[in-house]
C-alpha cells in the first residue's frame, strides 16, 4: 500500500514527460514554428516563396538535430544530448528546446543549474504548448524535494570568522541548497584557513555540518 503511490505518481510524470517530447518533436516539423519563435516574426515582414524555403531547410535542419538530441536521451548519454539541444538553442531558444536542457542538466545532478533554466523557460515562455508548461513545473515540484541541504555551524572562537561554502561566502546556521555531490567548507580568519571539512550531500538530505575554530595558542600574536 505504501508502495502505490510514488510509483503511480511517478508514472503520471512519466506519462506527462512523454507527451511532452512529443509534442517538442512535432511542434519542430512546422516551418510556422520557426516563425513564430523568431524574435518579432509576427509582426515582421516576409517575401511569402523565400520565407517558406527559408523555413523548410532551417526546420529540416533544427529536426535533425533535436532527433539525435533525443537519441542522446534515450541512450542515457545526457551530455551529449545537452550539447545537441544547447546548438538548438542558440540558433531559436525555444521553452520547448529549454526544457530538454533543463532535464539534461538534472539528469547530470546539476540540480541548481536545471531549476534555473527551468524558471528562465517558465519566464520566458511564448508558444508552449500547457503541456510543456505543466511538465516544467512538475520538475520544477520534484527539483525543490530532491535538492539537498547544508547548514554550517560554528563553534569555538568564532569572532572576526567568516565561513566558505565552495568558495562562495555562506551564513551560518541557514540552510543552502546546494547539488548533491562532494563540497567543502572552511572557515577564515582575516583570510588565513581556521577549520575546514569536506564532505557529500545527498538528494532530499539535510546535512549539519559543524566548523570548530580553536583559540589563538597562548603566547602566539593574531595575523
Amino acid at each position: 500500500m505504501s508502495d502505490a503511490a510514488p510509483t503511480s505518481a511517478l508514472r503520471r510524470r512519466s506519462r506527462r514527460r512523454a507527451a511532452a517530447l512529443g509534442l517538442v518533436g512535432w511542434a519542430l516539423l512546422s516551418p510556422s514554428w520557426l516563425r513564430a519563435q523568431d524574435d518579432g516574426g509576427a509582426t515582421r515582414a516576409h517575401d511569402g516563396g523565400a520565407t517558406r524555403a527559408h523555413d523548410d531547410g532551417a526546420t529540416r535542419a533544427l529536426r535533425l538535430q533535436f532527433a539525435r538530441g533525443l537519441t542522446l536521451e534515450g541512450a542515457g548519454r545526457w551530455a551529449d544530448a545537452l550539447a545537441r539541444f544547447e546548438e538548438i538553442a542558440r540558433r531559436r531558444p525555444t521553452t520547448n528546446v529549454a526544457f530538454h536542457i533543463g532535464l539534461c542538466h538534472e539528469r547530470l545532478g546539476r540540480l541548481r543549474q536545471a531549476e534555473r533554466t527551468y524558471q528562465d523557460a517558465r519566464a520566458s515562455a511564448r508558444a508552449a504548448t500547457p503541456e510543456v508548461l505543466a511538465e516544467i513545473d512538475a520538475r520544477l515540484q520534484d527539483l525543490e524535494a530532491r535538492m539537498p541541504r547544508i547548514v554550517l555551524n560554528l563553534a569555538g572562537q568564532t569572532e572576526g570568522v567568516t565561513v566558505l561554502l565552495d568558495g562562495a561566502v555562506a551564513q551560518p546556521s541557514r540552510a543552502i541548497r546546494v547539488d548533491p555531490g562532494p563540497h567543502v567548507a572552511v572557515a577564515l580568519r582575516h583570510g588565513i584557513p581556521v577549520a575546514a571539512s569536506a564532505f557529500s550531500s545527498h538528494e532530499r538530505r539535510t546535512r549539519f555540518v559543524t566548523l570548530t575554530v580553536h583559540p589563538i595558542p597562548s603566547g602566539a600574536s593574531p595575523p
